[in-house]
């Protein structure tokens, strides 16, 4: 595919003192390539479409051939290098793109003594047309960037403000609930002791024992509903010190034993924006329960590591497995097993980007991994 020329290349080609493209959103002109170069004044060049020549060329698209014309423009003539009073022969032509958008403008300028002609301007048609696409390109690619820097910001901002939700509720239950749990299962020992000396009062203390042991049950799961619902150790220490939290957490008397495997730890995993981080850390919270839960496994594998711009979490079990076919036709059914999270975990990969691979066999374990390119 035949590049666009540049500013320099026209003005060679045409034998002009200088050329000036300019890019057209539509509301105003801006200087995307000069000749000669220009870096002090062709930056705050800007030109409302519709005004001035350029202007007007921008806005109906037709080429205009100027034999002596004064720019009133002061940073118009300083871009042109006009002195004072100084005049040029001029000659601009719409640069189009797809559909015919005016995505530019080309405007050349020499001295008045040599005009520009029709045939030059002929000549300079199809130059226009190749710089009009290539400027149309760069404004679609502008536009997709900025849209997607305000998806990402979206993004950012909901997940942050789901994770200050988690975080709110969490403290309202540690400060409401576990005080309230643990106040009962201390009055409620004194009152074992009160009647322990009464007469009859087995009944009684049995039914306090009882009350006793669910209150604490009821802390118990609590606490861990808190853990579950926000991790201090995420907030304060980074993503691999929660990950460590989690696996020491989530290995328990008669289950798996989880281990974690981080590779190239340390200031590698710093520059993961901390959105991110809060959703590999709820992923791999869903995927370590869902091992520990349903896998009947004996070892599950965390692991963190870094592929060049990319963060790889990874857990792998030695359970019992599934058919994933199998599972997502369940899902689709009204009664289908939800518990396996697949749907859960596949949701925040789609949030942050990141793709997801999930190998399992029945008999043969569950790998899942989560690639997330920065």
């Amino acid at each position: 595919m035949t590049t666009a020329p540049t500013a320099a290349e026209l003005a060679a080609r045409f034998e002009a003192d200088g050329v000036v493209v300019f890019s057209n959103d539509g509301a105003e002109l801006t200087v995307a390539d000069v000749f000669p170069a220009n870096p002090a004044f062709a930056p705050l060049l800007r030109i409302a479409t519709g005004f001035g020549v350029s202007g007007l060329v921008a806005r109906n698209g037709h080429p205009v051939l100027i034999d002596e014309d004064s720019p009133r423009n002061q940073v118009h003539r300083q871009v042109l290098g006009l002195a004072d009073g100084q005049t040029v022969a001029r000659m601009c032509l719409a640069a189009v793109g797809v559909s015919d958008v005016v995505s530019g403008v080309v405007a050349f300028h020499r001295s008045p003594d040599r005009p520009f002609t029709e045939e030059e301007l002929a000549a300079a048609t199809p130059y226009a047309a190749r710089l009009g696409l290539q400027l149309h390109a760069e404004q679609l690619w502008g536009a997709v960037h900025r849209h997607r820097s305000e998806r990402d910001r979206l993004i950012e901002a909901a997940i942050s403000a789901q994770e200050a939700e988690r975080r709110r509720i969490a403290f309202d239950l540690h400060d409401g609930v576990t005080t309230a749990l643990a106040s009962m299962s201390f009055h409620l020992s004194a009152a074992d002791l009160s009647v322990a000396g009464l007469e009859g009062a087995e009944q009684a203390r049995a039914e306090l024992v009882a009350a006793k042991e669910l209150a604490d049950l009821a802390y118990n799961q609590t606490r861990a509903a808190i853990s579950g619902l926000h991790s201090l150790v995420l907030d304060d220490l980074g993503l691999v010190a929660a990950l460590e939290s989690l696996a020491q957490t989530a290995t328990v008397e008669g289950g798996p034993a989880v281990d974690l495997v981080v590779v190239d730890a340390g200031e590698s995993f710093d520059d993961v924006p901390d959105h991110a981080a809060a959703a590999l850390y709820r992923i791999a919270q869903e995927t370590v329960s869902n091992a520990v839960k349903h896998a009947q496994a004996d070892r599950v594998l965390l692991s963190l590591r870094r592929v060049a711009d990319s963060v790889v979490l990874g857990c792998t079990d030695d359970g019992v497995g599934f058919d994933p076919e199998e599972r997502r036709a369940a899902r689709a059914e009204e009664d289908g097993a939800q518990h396996f999270g697949l749907s859960s975990i596949a949701e925040r990969c789609a949030l942050i980007e990141a793709s997801l691979r999930l190998e399992s066999m029945p008999g043969r374990g569950t790998t899942v991994l989560v690639e997330l390119r920065l």
